[in-house]
């Protein structure tokens, strides 16, 4: 697989996140003012949707208990879940919003 585009820019905002449906997985884009990232949309605590959850930094907070995970990875902060959640290789072109669901961005090892 290889990137291909799945969103304009103009619809992640800053600082918000945008779900799309794209190869079989939910994706969350989120921008920040770091750049635009791709992790899947679904908590690794309480299962429940990242989607709606703040978005500070290079982080994202789950809506419903607060579990942080680093957009950049997946790696989880905090003490609610050690597991971490997908995140993919994405790019901003001047398309639009690409991502390549093969590249999966993985957590530092201990």
């Amino acid at each position: 697989m290889a990137l291909e585009l799945i969103a304009q820019a103009e619809e992640v905002p800053l600082n918000d996140t945008v779900v799309v449906e794209h190869g079989g997985e939910q994706v969350l884009l989120a921008r920040t003012a770091f750049g635009v990232f791709a992790v899947e949309n679904r908590c690794s605590h309480a299962y429940q949707e990242l989607h709606g959850g703040k978005v500070k930094k290079v982080m994202i907070f789950c809506p419903l208990h607060g579990a942080g995970f680093d957009l950049r990875n997946g790696c989880p902060k905090g003490k609610l879940t050690d597991k971490p959640i997908k995140a993919w290789h994405c790019e901003e072109t001047e398309e639009g919003i690409a991502v390549d669901l093969s590249i999966r961005l993985d957590p530092p090892e201990d």
